[in-house]
Parts: C-alpha cells; structure tokens; sequence
C-alpha cells in the first residue's frame, strides 16, 4: 500500500491544528540543518551519505526510532528532499504499523510555497539527540536536567 500525500500548505495547516500530529524530515543530518520547515518537526534520517561516495545506506532503525519516540499510534508527516526517500520512509513507517503522510515536493516545495522555514536544530530536534533518548533514555533525561 503506498502511503497519500498532501501539498505543503495543507501539512502546514495540519501540524497548526492538530498538536499531536509530527512531521518526520528524514533527510540526511547535513541536509536538515541547511533549513527545515518550521513547526512540531524532528530529523530522522530513513538514509545515511556515505562519506566518500555519497550513496544512501538505509537507517535500518528507522520506524523503530520512529515509534519508540512518538509510540505505537503516532500520526506522522513525512517529508523531506523531492527524491523517493519520504516515501520509501512511509511505506517503512506503514509497514510497523504506523500512519504516515507524504508531504508532496520535499523542502523545495514548501519553500515554493513560501511556508515558514528554520534553521533550529536544538535538542528534541536533531537526530543526534533522539537518537540519545532512545539508546540511553534515563541518561538522556538526566542530562537535560542537570543542564538546568
């Protein structure tokens, strides 16, 4: 089964109106800290670069990530570049039992659609630092408030 899609301005509208909904960009790191849209959004990349030849190595923890973030009936909007990994991404996230929604065009059309953009890549969401609440959960938490 593949996964809808919707345009950009509707998943803008969407993640306005509905607080338990989370758009999952799962471009590479490199790629997500060039800009982002703005809203309830974490990076987790479906693929990886490698270094030297730049072909896409699958995350193979993906949808597991995924729902141990955002738990078994997370609602998620997937996007990301305008290539195939949002919906390659979807069709993982369906495939564990989840339900996602392609955002149609990638970054390059929301930013076409002159939707609002940021560079913020803070904890809760960068990769780096969900991927520490799922391998270490408690030291995670820890961490967070002895920052305070």
């Amino acid at each position: 089964m593949m996964a809808s899609s919707i345009e950009p301005r509707v998943a803008h509208e969407r993640l306005l109106a509905d607080p338990a909904l989370t758009y999952i960009d799962v471009r590479t790191v490199s790629e997500f800290v060039q800009g982002r849209p703005l809203g309830k959004l974490m990076n987790i990349p479906v693929a990886f670069a490698h270094p030297s030849s730049g072909e896409f190595i699958p995350n193979k923890d993906f949808a597991l990530i995924v729902k141990t973030l955002l738990g078994e009936n997370a609602s998620v909007l997937v996007g990301g570049g305008s290539d195939t990994r949002p919906a390659e991404a979807a069709a993982l996230l369906e495939a564990a039992g989840l339900s996602a929604v392609v955002v149609a065009g990638g970054m390059e059309a929301w930013r076409a659609a002159l939707l609002p953009t940021t560079r913020d890549n803070r904890d809760g969401v960068s990769y780096v630092s969900l991927l520490l609440k799922v391998r270490r959960p408690g030291k995670a938490e820890k961490t967070a408030h002895a920052a305070h």
